[in-house]
């Protein structure tokens, strides 16, 4: 895309599509969970873990989508190519599991099952998201919006305890997150509709059967 065409999308869409990128929601989510549950506030060191741990491998791999942009093998940071994008998403699955392994080979600590839930989830979803990509531009965006939701009323489910004002605010994020996507002409509805309740659905059932433990 040409910088003219560039200046010439909306500003606040590519702020919304920036904060919340997906590399973001793997990290808003885990704050999410520690904020939502009393027995893992009990044990702060193993989120302070987790933290770092998912950031290290959140930045990695898009420290590497920008390289790969740097050498032209990406047209640009949004990878609006259908064809582009199987690289980046094996790059970032590849990131992932190695972020998963780190957790449950972790000698010194418990990680807590929701948290491995959650992160298999993610990682389920994407690879899915993986699949699909061949013959389907799904949105890596809502599928990281509706990934966050589906662990957090995951745990509302296994503790009996919806916060609804929680959930609004989630979907509401979501809803501008979307609107951003297609008014930047990157995601067409279909697209987006796919990603949220791909990413919800997985998260979601990843947390309640316990997927990732």
């Amino acid at each position: 895309m040409s910088a003219v065409k560039l200046d010439s999308l909306p500003i606040w869409a590519r702020v919304i599509s920036t904060v919340f990128h997906p590399f973001v929601m793997p990290t808003v989510t885990l704050v999410l969970l520690f904020i939502s549950d009393g027995y893992l506030r009990s044990i702060p060191y193993v989120f302070i873990y987790m933290l770092v741990v998912v950031l290290v491998n959140t930045l990695a791999p898009a420290l590497s989508l920008y390289l790969l942009y740097r050498r032209g093998y990406l047209s640009d940071l949004e990878i609006r190519s259908r064809r582009e994008r199987i690289l980046p998403f094996v790059l970032v699955l590849a990131y992932f599991a190695l972020t998963y392994v780190l957790l449950i080979t972790s000698p010194a600590l418990y990680i807590p099952f929701v948290y491995l839930d959650m992160w298999m989830g993610l990682m389920a979803s994407l690879a899915i998201a993986l699949v699909i990509t061949r013959w389907f531009k799904i949105s890596m965006h809502m599928l990281g919006q509706g990934g966050a939701l589906g662990s957090i009323m995951g745990l509302q489910a296994l503790e009996l305890n919806p916060n609804w004002e929680l959930n609004a605010i989630l979907v509401l994020i979501a809803g501008f997150v979307g609107f951003a996507r297609i008014e930047l002409s990157v995601h067409r509805h279909i697209e987006i509709y796919s990603g949220y309740l791909l990413g919800f659905l997985v998260c979601y059932l990843s947390v309640v059967w316990g997927l990732g433990a």
